[in-house]
């Protein structure tokens, strides 16, 4: 039986709490609109890794892992298997290197990049199937968003980058799960993992960010295996005068969220964003807005002549690339989605390629949007929650005329999901830049299925993609 908070008493630290929590929660206690959910960041995190696995940040840590660490059960995407964190730095590494993974605003936090590569690790640790890694993948997840939410996306705001920061409590609860540990062992991995954790913002743009998130997720497993070893350590860390919230949060720390888990589902409230495009989410609802305008009135780049992005300070504060040199700039660089939007209709992974980036057109597309940060933009509580990475976007044509769009929601998000043909359209073409079109189908339709999967050893094997009569 899931153990729920009211069993707790209220002296219970909070790594206790959420350790309890993930040890007691079984399939059967995850709704099932919750665990359809769960099941998406598996299928669209395993696609965007894979196409992640040709990046070079993504390459260098492959290369790291072998050099690094043992030989193992856990399968690394690129080919070969490693010890559980081997796998986990190379495949998190790959799942989050071309910023196409999914997003909660529970933290600002890429939640399942780190948590599905380290699930699926451990639960091949574990000799578990699909179910245990669809339950290790609700735990970890919930488990690292509650959290992320009981001191605020302020902390984002500081600087912190919160995937890196919450990522390593993740992939603890995950692991925890995979391997079925007892809630004491738990807490002692999650709040080992919350003593050594952190990660800023400012290697947004470079290869940084994806091995920070590895590093994370890797630090993660090792926490777990200390504390499946018998390492103790104090389950107060989060409330300690010297601890997480003080020091992290600056005493931003509301132990409601971390009660509320298994009541409150943050995998449906406030949901997951699945990306359309592979850049960083601030972007996404300008090249909406431009794409929306653009097809309402059959305007072409040529009828443009310039574009105007008024944008909350925080989108202002990651798109911080005017004119982008390198692939892992232009994700970070709302001149060059907007300008992707305008010249070829929609931004997708060829785009950021080298031949694009020195494209005069796409260069002289870009100098025409411009970019202003509202520091108003938050005043208003009911447009800070609707539209936390909206933009307002002004098109003037060449003849004079100003249109205006208001995007609070890009597609993808929770407020506006993808459908499922899209979620699939999006897998099969992520996946067939590593494995080919039939072999991302295969692998496709394995996945949807994955709780029929008694074993996940040959999940990737090209002889088992094929479905079973």
């Amino acid at each position: 039986m899931t153990l729920s908070p009211d069993d707790i008493p209220s002296r219970t630290a909070v790594a206790r709490r959420i350790g309890d929590w993930v040890a007691g929660v079984r399939r059967r206690d995850i709704p099932e609109p919750a665990a359809a959910v769960a099941l998406d960041c598996i299928v669209d995190t395993l696609g965007v890794a894979l196409a992640g696995t040709g990046d070079a940040a993504a390459r260098l840590a492959a290369d790291e892992a072998r050099a690094s660490y043992a030989a193992g059960p856990s399968r690394l995407l690129t080919g070969g298997r490693l010890c559980a964190e081997g796998a986990v730095f190379a495949n998190v590494a790959a799942a989050h290197a071309l910023d196409f993974d999914d997003n909660s605003y529970a933290g600002f936090v890429h939640g399942s990049a780190v948590v599905v590569p380290t699930a699926l690790a451990m639960v091949e640790v574990a000799g578990g199937g699909g179910s245990d890694l669809l339950t290790a993948v609700t735990a970890g997840a919930e488990a690292q968003y509650a959290l992320a939410e009981s001191v605020g996306n302020g902390v984002y705001h500081d600087g912190w980058w919160t995937t890196a920061l919450f990522g390593a409590v993740g992939a603890a609860a995950a692991g925890a799960k995979a391997l079925r540990l007892d809630g004491r062992t738990t807490a002692d991995a999650i709040a080992f993992a919350l003593c050594g954790t952190g990660g800023m913002r400012a290697c947004f743009g470079t290869g940084a960010k994806p091995l920070l998130a590895a590093q994370a997720a890797a630090n993660g497993v090792r926490a777990v295996r200390l504390a499946a070893r018998g390492l103790s350590v104090p389950h107060g860390v989060v409330e300690d005068p010297r601890g997480f919230a003080r020091l992290i949060a600056t005493d931003r720390f509301d132990p409601a969220a971390v009660e509320a888990l298994g009541r409150c589902w943050r995998l449906l409230d406030p949901g997951i964003d699945t990306k359309l495009y592979p850049v960083c989410l601030s972007a996404h609802a300008a090249i909406d807005a431009v794409r929306d305008l653009m097809t309402e009135r059959g305007l072409t780049s040529h009828d443009i002549r310039s574009i105007q992005c008024r944008v909350p300070p925080v989108v202002a504060a990651n798109l911080t690339y005017g004119q982008p040199a390198t692939a892992g700039e232009a994700r970070f660089s709302l001149p060059f989605a907007v300008a992707c939007a305008m010249l070829y209709g929609t931004l997708a992974l060829e785009h950021l390629d080298e031949a694009t980036l020195a494209d005069p057109l796409l260069r002289q597309a870009a100098g025409r949007v411009s970019m202003t940060a509202d520091p108003d933009w938050n005043a208003d509580p009911g447009r800070a929650r609707i539209a936390p990475e909206g933009a307002e976007v002004s098109v003037e044509t060449i003849t004079g005329e100003r249109l205006v769009r208001f995007c609070a929601s890009a597609r993808g998000t929770a407020a506006r999901p993808l459908s499922a043909t899209e979620h699939a359209a999006k897998f099969r073409t992520c996946a067939a830049r590593a494995i080919g079109p039939d072999a991302a189908e295969h692998l496709h339709r394995k996945l949807c299925r994955i709780e029929a999967e008694v074993g996940l050893s040959g999940l990737f094997d090209p002889a088992h993609h094929a479905d079973r009569s």
